[in-house]
């Protein structure tokens, strides 16, 4: 009876599985001769080695999981600093608004001076004086040509502050400044000192009752920052 041609199939298996079998068990002869591992001990070296290598495969996951939260932290940290970044630019043009800052920069320089004009018996001794009325003119022309910011003897000129005479000097800030009045003005140097030496100008009338008064220009000039404290009673946030 002459084989069928499943049968030769099915002997071409068994054949190739007797093969990978006596293969499998030379194999694991010459690994115990060579390494002098018994065959119980082999078959628990490679369940470990498998373990193992699940326990790589798993760390490996976690490590990839990890770098995606990484880098996801990275991204909203950058995303922070964009935000710190503005609120920074933010809170110091607010700071230079509200005059706490130093700053420098091009500008004038105005110095007025009491007239040395001598009195007269019978004539008034505050014809010669620079009053605050005076002072807060200047001021208030520099601001009306753009000034950035102002400061008189030093004191920084801010929203809260009030000029006022007491005796002869000028209270300004609670300070009490005595002539020469220096006012430093930050801004268009050429623009700022136009609008002081115009005919109906505030130094315009000084001049003509002989007060000593000089503008000059400046590419460096400094204002200090305002050294005060701000008190809001009645004043609220609101719209």
């Amino acid at each position: 009876m002459r084989p069928t041609r499943l049968q030769g199939i099915l002997a071409v298996i068994l054949l190739a599985a007797g093969l990978l079998v006596g293969w499998q068990l030379r194999a694991e002869r010459r690994i115990r001769t060579s390494l002098q591992i018994p065959s119980q001990r082999l078959e628990e070296l490679t369940f470990l080695l498998q373990e193992q290598a699940r326990h790589r495969d798993a760390v490996e996951a976690e490590i990839a999981t990890l770098r995606e939260q990484l880098a996801r932290y990275e991204e909203a940290a950058a995303q922070d600093r964009g935000t710190q970044e503005a609120l920074r630019r933010q809170l110091q043009a607010l700071r230079l608004a509200a005059g706490v800052e130093p700053v420098r920069g091009p500008g004038v320089v105005v110095e007025l001076r009491d007239s040395p004009r001598p009195l007269r018996p019978g004539d008034d001794p505050n014809l010669v004086l620079v009053h605050y009325t005076d002072v807060q003119a200047v001021i208030a022309t520099l601001w009306a040509a753009g000034a950035e910011a102002v400061a008189v003897n030093g004191e920084r000129v801010v929203s809260t502050t009030g000029l006022s005479c007491v005796g002869t000097t000028i209270l300004c800030n609670a300070r009490r400044l005595a002539p020469p009045y220096v006012v430093v003005a930050l801004g268009d140097p050429e623009a700022l000192e136009a609008a002081l030496n115009a005919e109906s100008g505030p130094l315009a009338a000084l001049r003509a009752f002989q007060f000593p008064v000089r503008v000059t220009r400046g590419q460096d000039l400094r204002v200090p920052a305002y050294r005060g404290g701000f008190a809001f009673r009645f004043a609220r946030a609101g719209r």
